[in-house]
């Protein structure tokens, strides 16, 4: 499957949905890989709407 950007709202929304889907899948298995390449797009796109670029970090809580 290929992986491309998230960029609008439809596609956020059917990425969830698949998490959704994936969310107990089975440790060390292709569901799971698929899950961290999912979960990894959704957080770009959050942080891309809330104006972070590639040079700023997110804030952390420590």
């Amino acid at each position: 499957m290929e992986y491309k950007p998230i960029k609008t709202q439809w596609q956020y929304d059917f990425v969830a949905k698949r998490i959704e889907q994936l969310k107990d899948a089975d440790p060390y298995t292709p569901e799971t890989e698929e899950l961290r390449l999912l979960t990894e797009m959704v957080v770009e796109y959050v942080m891309r709407k809330a104006g972070f670029d590639d040079s700023q970090s997110p804030p952390t809580h420590g």
